[in-house]
């Protein structure tokens, strides 16, 4: 192995290092309600793993498989935050989620 993938190895495991550790300090402060905080947290270090074991032995594989491989766990855990921020709110699609109730009073 070269130099270059050694470095590029060790960098790709300490970014996904540190996303697990804020998806996991962030699932317990929201309190999420489909798993546990450490289980979004090994979500996230499997996916960015497997991304990285794609780059490591698939030379040739195409650059945004891989992305979406890496991208896959942090963007699974955000649809999963905001659902359990704002899941118990029945559906209206005549109204965006970041519309205040004060805009529905002044069109009546």
């Amino acid at each position: 192995m070269s130099v270059t993938t050694v470095l590029g190895v060790g960098i790709a495991a300490f970014l996904a290092a540190v996303a697990a550790a804020l998806v996991s300090r962030d699932a317990e402060a929201v309190g999420v309600d489909l798993g546990s905080p450490r289980l979004w947290a090994a979500f996230v270090l499997v996916t960015s793993g497997v991304a990285a074991l794609t780059v490591l032995l698939v030379p040739d594989a195409p650059l945004p498989g891989v992305l979406v491989l890496a991208a896959l766990g942090p963007l699974l855990y955000l649809l999963e935050r905001d659902d359990s921020m704002h899941g118990d709110d029945p559906p209206d699609p005549t109204s965006l989620p970041s519309e205040s109730e004060r805009a529905d009073d002044r069109e009546e």
